[in-house]
């Protein structure tokens, strides 16, 4: 069976037409987790979990054998449902599984009426392994994996209209650079948005740093916003910020976000010398087209030879903020490299 998106899933458990196994996989787990959700609310009712739902932790399972390991699981697959059309047994964790030889030999002729979900989160599956190879023939693999980078500001906007609201573009930026990718992490913090906020409402600066938390004036998007700038008055006040909330804007974060923002713009440089169209930069770059106007402005800037040399620095004061070769606190760290990068030294 071909793997299916998350939507075609949510469609098969609610319209009651299930297949005999499903793996969830992948790096991202927040479609695992809502998956693992709605599997868990929404196949049996309470009365019908009391005798026909089971749910087991892949950790408890590794290295044992019979009625404590996945042999155990896979007997208790095999009996039938009591009060319900079907049966749900989830294993949560699966990645910690290290013996597979019980389900290969039962995915050979699973029950119809067992629907056996298998969570495999933070990492990928090996897709030779035959026990992959013989759940794709007779369920469901669902991969759930990281957002590219050009997604995510998209796939925030999109849940926040789902949820009934609208947002500023650059309150999403301010959401977008300074949340991470972390699909759950955004999901929570937003939810504090639609909590405090009424239906229908504009998301803006201002809600984001009351109910959120994140300083609207210093904040990693606005430090890449005066870097790109070559703001040198507004980066002194950010660094200032960034002395006092480390716990906030550690170093290792920052460098990061600016290693990030230096190698678009290399990219910039190298389409701009290629002749590529302006129409096309955004999809490259992993950018909304509200923001290349800023990048172009900072590709004047910024040299390709200054752009370069930046993120060899970056790299440099990386390994510094790890521990390695370093003489400086975190704070006079911060300082130090937004300086250098400015005067690209």
């Amino acid at each position: 069976m071909p793997a299916l998106k998350y939507n075609d899933i949510v469609k098969q458990i609610r319209s009651g037409s299930f297949s005999p196994v499903y793996l969830l996989w992948g790096e991202e787990d927040y479609y695992i987790d809502r998956l693992e959700a709605i599997f868990e609310n929404e196949v049996l009712d309470d009365m019908q979990k009391e005798f026909d739902f089971s749910v087991y932790f892949g950790l408890d399972l590794k290295g044992k054998d019979k009625e404590n390991g996945l042999p155990g699981v896979i007997a208790n697959c095999k009996r039938f449902p009591v009060m319900a059309p079907v049966q749900l047994i989830i294993i949560k964790e699966a990645q910690a599984i290290d013996r597979w030889e019980a389900l290969e030999s039962y995915l050979q002729k699973p029950v119809a009426s067992t629907v056996l979900v298998l969570s495999h989160k933070h990492k990928k599956i090996d897709k030779r392994k035959s026990i992959f190879k013989l759940i794709d023939k007779v369920g469901v693999s669902f991969e759930s994996a990281p957002l590219k980078d050009k997604d995510f500001a998209p796939w925030i906007a999109t849940h926040i209209k789902e949820n009934g609201y609208t947002i500023q573009n650059s309150a999403l930026a301010m959401i977008g650079e300074s949340l991470g990718g972390n699909l759950n992490i955004v999901a929570n913090e937003l939810q504090k948005l639609f909590v405090n906020l009424p239906k229908g409402a504009e998301i803006t600066e201002e809600a984001i740093e009351r109910y959120i938390g994140i300083n609207k004036e210093y904040n990693v998007f606005t430090l890449e916003k005066a870097v790109l700038e070559r703001n040198s008055v507004q980066c002194r006040k950010i660094v200032n910020y960034l002395r006092s909330n480390l716990k906030n804007m550690p170093p290792q974060m920052v460098l990061v976000q600016l290693y990030r923002l230096f190698a678009r713009l290399l990219q910039l440089h190298a389409l701009q010398r290629k002749g590529i169209p302006a129409q096309e930069w955004p999809a490259v770059l992993g950018l909304a087209p509200y923001f290349i106007g800023q990048y172009e402005a900072g590709a004047r800037r910024y040299s390709y030879p200054e752009t370069a040399r930046i993120l060899h620095l970056i790299k440099e004061y990386d390994l510094k903020s790890k521990g390695m070769d370093a003489n400086l606190s975190p704070e006079d760290l911060s300082e130090e490299f937004i300086f250098r990068i400015l005067h690209a030294c």
